[in-house]
């Protein structure tokens, strides 16, 4: 009797305790409802988003009571949106949170956010490129769970003095013609090497993944089904083995390390097909060298290589509003004006043919490069990003990487990366 009577005891404590918190909660979201004030967090990440946009939010929403809170990027950001996903929303979850090239990883837990077709997602959609709605948009095309933030378009960036010592192209408009084919790309690195000894390619596991970006289909179909094993994926592993081959790689240094940064600087690499955002490290990696780089089109095709997004949880107490502060934020002007700040390429289309986005750079000869990068943003294919894109992306590179280092017999690398691949899809 005694045990039966501490037990009855324990639970009409819980009771008044549960009942308490109950009551605190409920008095909190009182208090928000006199103060006129709706509450909306946003998580992102340094230099994600332009300050200057968010202070703008304010003063659009002047009745939103705006919590941004901005957390360690990479790993440790999508460790703590794993955990957010996975986890019951609590109190302080978040309405918004910024997510990168990476959000198909998180499609699977589509459910969690706003599905944007339930909020004007159609004409949001409108707006931006087909190609970069799509990697937000599930493979059935039944959920959209991002708003476009910036793209990532590629360029050639080029040493002009050397391309034109080399009788290779005396302007980038050349150039772009000049590269438009694979072989032809070969025929130019071949003649950088033969006639000047230097490179445009440092490794092959970055060609091999640059070219990957430049393709319809990728690694998954939109049924998520693993198609990295067919001969789409197969001919652009054949082509890195062959630039290794044939000595048209520096080495296997891995771009915009400081390896890599050292051979730009002291000019063994006068090339590189990389996305828009490199152009500042390259500003700021080599600045003895203004007025020697332009930029022409990509080699083959254009591609994009990171953007980010936008995206509304399912939690959030204010989804319309919610909705409302992301298209704001990217709207045309608002993307411009993040350009110019943060060099954050714009995704909306009127933004993307705005004048004010481009002008004379100094460092690229007086060259206005964003006309190159709109082209090529403008002509991006669309392709099905899967959820887990890096399992395989991962292992055919290390794979690349053995085939430099250690010689390693290319077929054998290119099965054994299937292999493990087939392992690691089905854990």
């Amino acid at each position: 009797m005694k045990k039966l009577g501490v037990s009855l005891l324990l639970l009409v404590l819980s009771i008044i305790l549960l009942s308490a918190c109950n009551s605190e909660n409920e008095a909190e979201a009182e208090t928000d409802n006199n103060s006129g004030s709706k509450k909306i967090t946003l998580w992102y990440w340094n230099r994600g988003l332009d300050e200057s946009v968010l202070e703008k939010v304010k003063e659009e929403f002047p009745d939103i009571q705006l919590d941004l809170q901005k957390l360690p990027p990479g790993k440790d950001y999508k460790t703590k949106l794993t955990a957010l996903l996975t986890s019951k929303p609590g109190k302080d979850s978040p309405d918004l949170v910024l997510m990168n090239i990476w959000l198909s990883e998180y499609l699977p837990y589509s459910e969690k956010f706003l599905n944007l077709y339930d909020y004007n997602g159609k004409d949001i959609e409108q707006n931006y490129p087909a190609w970069k709605v799509q990697q937000g948009v599930s493979g059935d095309g039944k959920t959209m769970i991002a708003v476009p933030v910036d793209t990532a378009p590629t360029g050639l960036f080029y040493r002009e003095d050397i391309f034109k010592d080399a009788g290779i192209a005396s302007s980038p408009e050349e150039l772009s013609d000049k590269v438009k084919s694979w072989d032809n790309y070969v025929s130019v690195l071949q003649e950088l090497k033969d006639k000047k000894g230097v490179y445009a390619e440092s490794s092959m596991k970055d060609v091999f993944s640059k070219q990957i970006n430049k393709l319809d289909k990728r690694y998954f179909d939109a049924d998520n089904k693993f198609i990295g094993d067919q001969e789409h994926i197969k001919q652009e592993w054949d082509k890195a083995i062959s630039l290794g081959k044939d000595g048209l790689v520096l080495g296997n240094i891995e771009e915009l390390t400081q390896e890599w940064n050292a051979a730009l600087i002291n000019g063994e690499i006068v090339g590189y097909d990389g996305p828009v955002w490199a152009k500042d490290i390259i500003i700021d990696t080599a600045p003895a060298l203004s007025g020697k780089w332009k930029v022409s089109r990509s080699p083959v095709a254009d591609g994009n290589d990171g953007g980010s997004f936008l995206s509304v949880l399912k939690s959030s107490k204010n989804p319309e509003i919610a909705v409302k502060i992301a298209e704001f934020i990217n709207n045309e002007e608002n993307q411009v004006t993040s350009y110019k700040n943060m060099s954050l390429f714009p995704a909306h289309n009127k933004a993307l043919a705005n004048t004010e986005l481009g002008q004379s750079e100094e460092y690229f000869g007086g060259q206005n490069t964003s006309e190159v990068f709109v082209e090529s943003a403008k002509n991006v294919k669309e392709a099905f990003r899967g959820t887990k894109e890096t399992i395989v992306s991962t292992a055919f590179r290390d794979e690349l990487d053995l085939v430099a280092t250690e010689n390693k017999d290319p077929e054998k690398a290119w099965q054994d990366a299937l292999d493990k691949i087939a392992r690691d899809l089905s854990m």
